[in-house]
């Protein structure tokens, strides 16, 4: 039911959102970075849209109607901004197994990666502020839409923090291996996907429909608990994973990123895989075999099951969440119709 409910919205928003970006951009110069744009925002699974729409029917109880499209929209660009900017700070040259953004740009100015990396920042601005601009100009009364421009807001701000925090304790990892831990990993989890992901356009579809503020309170701790499962999940696949499977190059082992896997197996490695770990985690160029090793020490050591048991945590806290959510809709609410789409929402992120 919820793959069908996902795949319902998507045909609209990528009409939608097509349309939308066909329309810029305000200069012909920049013709050919603006297709760069859509071309990204093209493939998407359009979960945060689709959230967006099922936050607004929970709490109203009825059909969201065209009004929520933009609004819904709002999401997926900012998302291919987000994008933009992160495939800009991993080095990343795909994503969604196409050239990333920054690539994509470069290849518009014979190949300068100086270049690309500047324009896909730009674009990357432009789609903050036009997903901004969406939201902004969108149908609903204007309390509704102030109130739904702060959770969004909100949302984007704790994305923003959560990226910088990665950055950072990446960074300080490398000169420290004990800001490998699992405060940090969960920390940068919460902030930088769970908000955006779930959270964020839960409560931006409800704030639209004039939600309780119980049931924006419960939206927020059954997204944020989705959320970081669906990261920790993401994490066990960003070290396993070949980039066929996850549309970028390079793992989280070349980057350094903090997780519960490197978290645990420091904590928990013999003193030759540790000291190995401290040598190439984060350290590239790193061979195939020295990849592989890591996954090795991850395996040894436990870090999956570790990660699987603290991810599964998450995701039965999301689950309990629900009662809290159908009881806030009340009479409004389409009761089990709801909390069936969410148990299968929760199942879907943690697939």
């Amino acid at each position: 039911m919820i793959d069908e409910y996902v795949d319902g919205v998507k045909g609209q928003l990528n009409a939608f959102v097509s349309d939308l970006l066909a329309r810029e951009p305000h200069v012909p110069e920049l013709n050919c970075l603006y297709e760069v744009f859509r071309s990204a925002s093209r493939g998407g699974k359009c979960l945060r849209g689709a959230l967006v729409r099922l936050g607004c029917e929970t709490a109203s109880g009825c059909q969201a109607d065209d009004r929520i499209l933009p609004v819904a929209a709002a999401f997926e660009v900012f998302q291919t901004g987000i994008l933009a900017h992160d495939d800009v700070i991993d080095r990343s040259a795909l994503r969604r197994g196409r050239d990333s953004v920054w690539k994509a740009a470069a290849k518009t100015g014979d190949g300068d990666q100086h270049y690309g990396v500047s324009q896909a920042i730009c674009l990357g601005d432009v789609a903050i502020v036009t997903a901004d601009r969406l939201i902004a100009q969108s149908g609903y009364p204007a309390e509704a839409k102030l109130l739904a421009l702060s959770m969004f807001h909100e949302a984007v701000l704790n994305t923003l923090d959560g990226e910088m925090l990665d950055v950072l304790f990446s960074w300080e990892g490398l000169a420290d291996p004990r800001r490998y831990d699992e405060e940090s990993a969960l920390l940068i989890a919460r902030l930088k996907t769970a908000w955006y992901t779930v959270a964020g356009p839960l409560r931006v579809g409800a704030a639209l429909a004039g939600a309780s503020a119980p049931l924006l309170s419960a939206m927020r701790d059954f997204g944020v608990a989705l959320g970081v499962a669906f990261q920790i999940r993401d994490d066990v696949l960003g070290v396993t994973a070949d980039d066929s499977a996850t549309g970028k190059s390079g793992t989280d082992v070349d980057e350094g990123k903090v997780t519960l896997l490197i978290a645990h197996a420091l904590a928990h490695a013999s003193e030759d895989d540790r000291a190995f770990l401290e040598a190439k985690y984060g350290h590239p160029p790193i061979s195939p075999d020295e990849r592989r090793r890591v996954v090795e020490i991850f395996g040894s050591t436990g870090a999956f099951e570790a990660s699987e048991r603290c991810g599964k945590g998450y995701h039965d806290e999301a689950l309990s969440v629900i009662p809290r959510i159908t009881a806030a809709v009340g009479v409004r609410g389409r009761g089990e119709q709801t909390a069936a789409l969410l148990r299968e929402l929760c199942a879907l992120m943690w697939a």
